[in-house]
């Protein structure tokens, strides 16, 4: 079989529209990373023993924020960040989930008080450089490590239709797992973000710097989609309805699956993550903001603010 990769390059920071066209294919790579090695740990910081975390005094700041994730049993929302992971309490308190402060990078939840991660580890934690994936079934609290130790830094990270989703930052590889201990690298490409549809394993929409694209086989291959605006973040939690901030913190909706998009409201700043649960739209904009919407994007209140 040729082996091919799909190449996207990174994300252009001026906008503009292109025709349909196919990314460059320079190679078609299917293959499966076995991992045997588990291992498991608690994140904890200098003198701490793991256990049921500790709580950030309320307007604590926590910094640039990587990821958000709403657990579907309790709904609160958890966010991970350059120092650990947090969990939003009210519009002043959020409280450390983790004794420690790992740099958590790729995020999501996967069930009640269940979520996947990776990143590196904090300044007092054992382990490699980069954490490859890791599985917490506990809020957050201790973690384990499920495959790629060492190997990945998953700047992306989405669970949906029983697979595992990851953008591996450091090769670009684009990678799929059904059991999150192997791996089939579907294609190299380079992103800032990318989304799965909930109703369709086979389609994901990434935004690379030509614009946002769309693979219609599972990540394989990826065409350009016409006349989409300028994206930074996507969310995509309805069957057909897809969430995306552009840099600016201006907020689009799509209700075709990525297909035609419609501006919404503003964010109030640039937004560096977003996620979307029931009918409420979260996102992480400077200052160490986090802003809801449930009126489909148009306006936006604090839902945690340090200040």
């Amino acid at each position: 079989m040729s082996k091919q990769a799909t190449v996207m390059k990174p994300a252009r920071k001026s906008g503009s529209t292109r025709p349909t066209r196919r990314w460059p294919l320079i190679a078609a790579l299917v293959v499966a990373v076995v991992v045997s090695a588990v291992a498991v740990f608690v994140i904890r910081g200098s003198g701490g023993t793991g256990g049921s975390g500790g709580s950030a005094s309320p307007g604590e700041a926590f910094g640039h924020v990587h990821g958000i994730a709403v657990d579907p049993a309790t709904k609160a929302p958890y966010v991970a960040t350059h120092v650990g992971l947090f969990r939003i309490e009210d519009e002043r308190t959020a409280v450390r989930v983790s004794q420690g402060t790992p740099d958590l990078m790729g995020f999501t939840a996967v069930g009640p008080g269940r979520f996947l991660a990776s990143g590196h580890p904090g300044e007092h934690d054992e382990g490699p450089g980069n954490l490859g994936l890791i599985e917490s079934a506990d809020g957050g609290v201790t973690w384990k490590t499920m495959s790629l130790s060492g190997a990945a830094d998953f700047h992306g990270l989405q669970a949906a239709h029983g697979l595992v989703y990851g953008y591996n930052s450091g090769d670009g590889a684009f990678l799929v797992s059904s059991d999150r201990r192997t791996w089939e690298r579907r294609s190299t490409i380079a992103i800032g973000a990318f989304a799965v549809s909930p109703a369709d394993p086979q389609i994901v929409l990434a935004i690379g710097r030509d614009g946002v694209g769309r693979s219609g086989d599972g990540g394989r291959t990826w065409s350009l989609v016409p006349g989409a605006p300028e994206l930074a973040v996507l969310a995509w939690n309805q069957a057909e309805q897809v969430w995306g901030a552009a840099p600016d913190g201006t907020v689009w909706r799509s209700a075709d699956g990525g297909a035609t998009w419609q501006r919404r409201g503003s964010a109030g700043g640039p937004v560096h993550a977003l996620t979307a649960h029931e009918g409420t739209v979260l996102a992480a904009v400077d200052g160490d903001r986090i802003v809801a919407s449930t009126d489909g994007g148009a306006t936006w209140t604090t839902r945690y603010s340090p200040k």
